[in-house]
């Protein structure tokens, strides 16, 4: 029996028992902007949503994709999906094969083990040093290639460290890439949520790197429309090509009325996106400082993107033992570190998407909660 995911397990459990505050699963705590609504709700009036649209998209929203990400992005590089999970389930079928191994930077979002392992295709961890505040190695990136090796899988800012790859980190794995003739998969769901002066530099900057790049983005984050489940895939045209035929055969089309949320996403970006990245910074200012106050039980990394802290908890042992008896005991819910790989045991994460009152509320319960902890309980 395939058991569903230690997000999905904490958050189900914390749903049975009652009270409790989650900072578990990374869900916006802002709706969506009341204009996307407004946008919507004109569409669904005009009947626009009511048929299927094409497989690959409404063509106004891939004409918006394409302005918005890379001006010389062709519209047939872009296949709009049912939420990143879908087109990262779509690039599995299509493109791996059992045997084949795709090395993938550790700790790592707890999705990726299942979805790629429905092509037959081992993950290679390649870990992320926790000591050098979640840097990869590229060193020993080059020594996980082998034979077997079709893919790196690229997740920046990360979930769950909140780690942003440099420019020179990115430009290596992509030189790495093109002279081992490997695709690099890149999730790119929290690409705007970085805290860092600058805007952080993307691989897909790189126009030699793309030939060998599949980027995958979300809506569900940056523009709280997570139930909407809309989101795109872009890569080059013949692998594009492949990857549609699954796609179609998965859902037929992203739900139509949840594409043209994001045509209006897309055409009022400028108004939204500052207001959601002031209020996350606000969040990520807010939980630090209480994990600040717990220097005598955890050691933490500010992370410079996503909106997740993975604080070590000192002597832990059993970080999912830890997480479950803590909801059972204290109404809080956070993942176990273990549950993202290798790097991941000793460690939790705990999501700044929530609410003010819940980050607060959550973390006096999780103050408390430590203050009465040994490793032995």
């Amino acid at each position: 029996m395939v058991k569903l995911s230690a997000i999905k397990r904490i958050e189900n459990d914390a749903h049975k028992i009652g009270g409790v505050v989650s900072l578990a699963q990374g869900i916006p705590s802002i709706g969506s902007h009341e204009i996307i609504r407004d946008e919507v709700i004109k569409a669904i009036k005009k009947g626009d949503v009511d048929h299927y649209s094409l497989s690959a998209g409404v063509p106004e929203l891939k004409e918006l994709i394409v302005k918005r990400y890379n001006l010389d992005l062709a519209s047939s590089e872009v296949i709009v999906t049912a939420g990143a999970i879908e087109a990262l389930s779509a690039i599995s079928l299509t493109l791996f094969h059992s045997g084949d191994e795709i090395i993938i930077f550790s700790p790592y979002y707890v999705a990726y083990a299942k979805v790629l392992g429905i092509s037959g295709a081992k993950l290679i961890p390649e870990p992320l040093s926790e000591e050098n505040n979640w840097r990869p190695n590229i060193k020993s990136l080059r020594n996980k290639i082998t034979e077997k090796t079709k893919a790196i899988l690229l997740c920046s800012p990360n979930n769950p460290t909140g780690t942003v790859f440099t420019k020179e980190e990115l430009e290596e794995i992509g030189a790495i890439a093109l002279e081992k003739n490997l695709l690099i998969v890149c999730d790119d769901v929290y690409k705007e949520f970085y805290y860092t002066p600058e805007k952080p530099y993307f691989i897909h900057d790189n126009p030699l790197f793309r030939k060998n790049l599949i980027n995958i983005i979300s809506f569900s984050k940056n523009f709280s429309l997570s139930g909407w489940r809309i989101g795109f895939l872009m890569g080059p045209p013949e692998l594009v090509e492949q990857i549609f035929s699954i796609h179609d055969t998965l859902v037929n089309c992203a739900p139509v009325v949840s594409q043209y949320a994001a045509i209006a996403a897309l055409k009022f970006e400028e108004r939204i996106l500052p207001e959601v990245m002031a209020y996350y910074a606000e969040h990520r200012k807010l939980m630090g400082e209480y994990l600040e106050s717990l220097a005598e039980y955890v050691d933490f990394v500010w992370p410079d993107g996503s909106y997740y802290f993975f604080p070590k908890i000192k002597n832990l042992k059993d970080s999912e033992k830890f997480c479950f008896d803590m909801l059972r005991d204290a109404k809080i819910a956070a993942v176990h570190g273990s549950a993202f790989g290798e790097g991941g045991e000793g460690h939790i994460r705990l999501c700044f998407g929530r609410s003010k009152e819940d980050i607060t509320e959550g973390m006096t319960r999780f103050k408390n909660y430590l203050t009465k902890w040994s490793p032995s309980v």
